[in-house]
């Protein structure tokens, strides 16, 4: 691909950024995650889940732990090998618990998450 035709390309996507700043895109994913935190009652808890969506705000993803609204959660999410160079790398975000909806399997919930600012790519789940 040519320089010129890289800078128009380039452009074309800042333009897009500038143009829909206040629309937030969500992608629906299906990625093993691990979730932990506290439940309703207090305890720490760690569940394998899949995430369902994402954006730069927010997460969805069922859980079968009870949690509470505006309770801090953290998502491990490993990272597919050919993304992180044959190395076992785990995406890492944090966030607050927004809203939590009834799901088709009764035992989990839906979660909506809203994301913290921060994430953090590494080899251990911190």
């Amino acid at each position: 691909m040519k320089n010129e035709t890289r800078a128009k390309k380039a452009n074309h996507y800042h333009k897009g950024l500038e143009s829909s700043s206040k629309t937030i895109q969500e992608f629906n994913l299906s990625l093993p995650m691990t979730v932990s935190g506290l439940d309703s009652s207090g305890k720490e808890f760690k569940e394998s889940s899949v995430l369902a969506t994402i954006s730069s705000e927010r997460a969805t993803f069922p859980l079968k732990t009870d949690v509470e609204r505006h309770s801090s959660l953290k998502l491990v999410i490993p990272l597919p090998p050919r993304l992180a160079d044959g190395q076992p790398l785990s995406l890492v975000l944090k966030g607050k618990v927004r809203a939590i909806k009834a799901a088709f399997e009764k035992e989990a919930k839906i979660v909506e998450l809203d994301l913290d600012s921060r994430y953090f790519i590494g080899t251990e789940e911190t």
